[in-house]
């Protein structure tokens, strides 16, 4: 994200307010947003890296609307880069095996599932917790599939499972843009409340990409994003054939080895996966983020329409969901996966 020094990478909405100084913010502590602020530069000054404005994203769910808007005044919890396990106050996860509701998810889609992460990933806690919230039996089975192509259909849509997740929510409020898959999604599934908001940001060669302010500008372009991702964002946006050129290579890595390799000229995947592989690649001065084509996606339980069981699983979810983030167990069950 090397935009430091120019444009602001998340520009705050304005106000009234005179600009202040720039204060040094410590991370496990909660933060009031003043004119001038942005994630990127918050994230500077707590972590000494801006690409980690995801997990103050994570931490502040509900909150924030956009990627590049936030606003004044706003108080803002920001996490330890490395917090503390979870303090022994959230309940024992209960042993859940039965088959009165039959819940189906994926595997390898760290931090939010996997069969070696802690409970099964970030989702896999959440959707336990909520079920569970309050005492609630554990009368449900969750079963990792490794093969998401047919989460939703055949299985969901066949009714061999009754909830599935997580699963990306297209806007469905406009569906003229968007791909015949993600139509069959807005048409087909009922979805909890987010489980997750994640931003899903946009990289390029620094010195050949700050210029870039709207889809309009990457016409042309080749874009990359990895085989089986979502696309319904760039559907929406417009970042599409024949506008760009799409490439999708086998991982998030490859892509930006691509990028590097100047294969490609963008490169699209959640600000976290981003931050761990320019890291991991040594790219810091070679990327900057294209902060203007970001969004902000969700992540859901969804069910199928058909099913009637659907609105019931949904609702205890999203009854359970809202409770943990009102009593304080989502920050203790993020705290475990961040």
């Amino acid at each position: 994200m090397k935009m430091l020094f120019g444009l602001p990478l998340l520009t705050l909405l304005l106000s009234g307010a005179v600009s202040t100084q720039a204060q040094e913010i410590s991370c496990n502590s909660t933060y009031t947003t003043q004119r001038g602020d942005s994630l990127s530069d918050m994230a500077m000054r707590a972590y000494d890296n801006p690409r980690a404005y995801q997990k103050i994203f994570d931490l502040n769910p509900g909150v924030l609307t956009s990627p590049n808007i936030v606003p004044v005044g706003e108080d803002l919890f920001v996490p330890c880069l490395s917090e503390p396990g979870p303090t022994g106050q959230l309940p024992e996860i209960k042993d859940a095996s039965s088959q009165n509701i039959r819940i189906l998810t994926g595997k390898n889609y760290a931090p939010y599932v996997g069969e070696g992460l802690p409970e099964g990933g970030f989702s896999t806690e959440l959707i336990h917790r909520a079920l569970q919230f309050g005492g609630q039996p554990a009368d449900y089975l969750i079963r990792p599939i490794g093969d998401w192509s047919v989460h939703l259909s055949p299985l969901l849509e066949e009714g061999d499972y009754d909830i599935a997740y997580p699963w990306f929510k297209p806007d469905c409020s406009s569906t003229g843009n968007l791909g015949k898959g993600s139509v069959w999604r807005c048409e087909n599934l009922l979805w909890s409340r987010p489980l997750h908001e994640i931003v899903v940001t946009f990289y390029g060669r620094a010195g050949e990409v700050e210029n870039i302010s709207s889809a309009e500008d990457a016409n042309g372009m080749t874009l990359c994003r990895p085989d089986g991702y979502f696309t319904h964002d760039l559907e929406a946006a417009g970042l599409v054939e024949p506008s760009v050129t799409r490439v999708s290579p086998a991982t998030p890595e490859d892509c930006f080895e691509m990028l590097a390799s100047k294969e490609v000229d963008l490169v699209s995947v959640n600000i976290d996966t981003s931050d761990r592989i320019i890291q991991s690649l040594d790219m810091e001065e070679r990327t900057a983020e294209v902060i203007d084509l970001s969004t902000i996606q969700t992540l859901h339980a969804v069910g199928m329409r058909t099913n009637p069981q659907t609105r019931i699983i949904l609702r205890r979810i999203d009854q359970g969901l809202k409770s943990i983030q009102e009593n304080g167990q989502f920050r203790e069950v993020a705290a475990r996966h961040l």
